[in-house]
């Protein structure tokens, strides 16, 4: 059986972590705002007991590292106490930068912030991975690294990763894990805070008159065949119509019907079809005489219910 790329980056997965790419978050004035994913840590939330290494340039007294208490808040020289547990960095940057103004301390502050000890927040892997769960990778890590951390990938899952990053989740960042060798571009950056859903692979249905119907994963993402999903519900009973196999498949303009011919494709007069996540095969009893318009839609509705059995 040849092995998918993709079978191969799971396994990888479930055994290696990737370096860790780390950087500094960039200064920000209040007069020359950065865009949030422009710098590694822009978008960060910092939270309560967060380790916050604060630089204002030229301003001697506001050089220091600060924890953020219990209560989110910050003591400052100069500028007093400040809640900054909830904000993202550049928020902060930006609220430390217009107190410096308004205070008439610095006309063009340049405000620098970094979280170098990050107390509370982790990386949230869900959906098909090894071991779910909060991991505490600190400071922004890589994709790979953080489905490493969860055990890699179960052989249910998909090739679509759905990202929610910290102060950003009503814009979901989609990836889509690739087959070929080169997943450097996939490979995004991960922040403390973000949530990764990893979707599970789809299915293909097989019942009616065969030993063992059921829904088969597509595992890996591999293709599977007409013939395969038959072998996997262990073949036909003796009352199926050979003639008469149907396979559905829905799509945006409804849901098409193919009637295929079993018993030619097991003699190789007929060419075998590959089936797509959510087709539905459906094997009928040999006893129907007509295949017109209301037998048709009898095997349709027969097979449709018994896809909420095995759901």
């Amino acid at each position: 059986m040849r092995v998918s790329k993709f079978c191969t980056y799971v396994v990888l997965l479930s055994i290696l972590g990737i370096v860790a790419r780390h950087s500094c978050a960039q200064g920000v004035s209040a007069n020359n705002v950065q865009d949030p994913m422009t710098s590694d840590q822009s978008a960060i939330v910092i939270g309560a007991g967060d380790l916050l290494d604060l630089s204002v340039f030229d301003v001697p007294e506001l050089i220091l590292k600060v924890r953020v208490d219990s209560n989110g808040m910050v003591s400052l020289p100069l500028i007093g106490d400040l809640k900054l547990a909830g904000m993202t960095v550049r928020d902060a940057q930006l609220l430390i930068a217009n107190k410096l103004i308004e205070l008439e301390m610095v006309k063009k502050p340049e405000v620098s912030l970094l979280i170098v000890e990050f107390a509370t927040q982790g990386t949230t892997v869900s959906g098909e991975v090894t071991t779910p769960g909060i991991y505490p990778l600190m400071g922004p890590h890589r994709l790979y690294d953080a489905i490493s951390a969860a055990g890699g990938l179960t052989l249910k899952a998909g090739r679509t990763v759905t990202i929610l990053h910290a102060g950003q989740k009503e814009h979901p960042e989609i990836i889509t894990l690739p087959e070929g060798a080169s997943f450097e571009q996939e490979n995004v950056t991960i922040y403390p805070g973000d949530t990764i859903i990893i979707s599970k692979t789809g299915v293909v249905y097989v019942v009616g008159e065969v030993a063992k119907p059921g829904a088969f994963l597509l595992e890996n993402n591999t293709n599977m065949s007409f013939l395969k999903a038959i072998a996997l519900a262990q073949g036909t009973t003796k009352l199926a119509s050979l003639k008469h196999t149907l396979v559905l498949r829905r799509t945006d303009s409804g849901t098409l019907v193919y009637e295929l011919q079993l018993n030619k494709m097991y003699r190789g007069e007929a060419p075998d079809l590959q089936l797509r996540a959510e087709d539905i095969v459906f094997v009928p009893t040999s006893n129907v005489k007509n295949y017109g318009a209301i037998g048709l839609q009898g095997a349709i509705s027969a097979a449709v219910a018994s896809i909420y059995v095995l759901r």
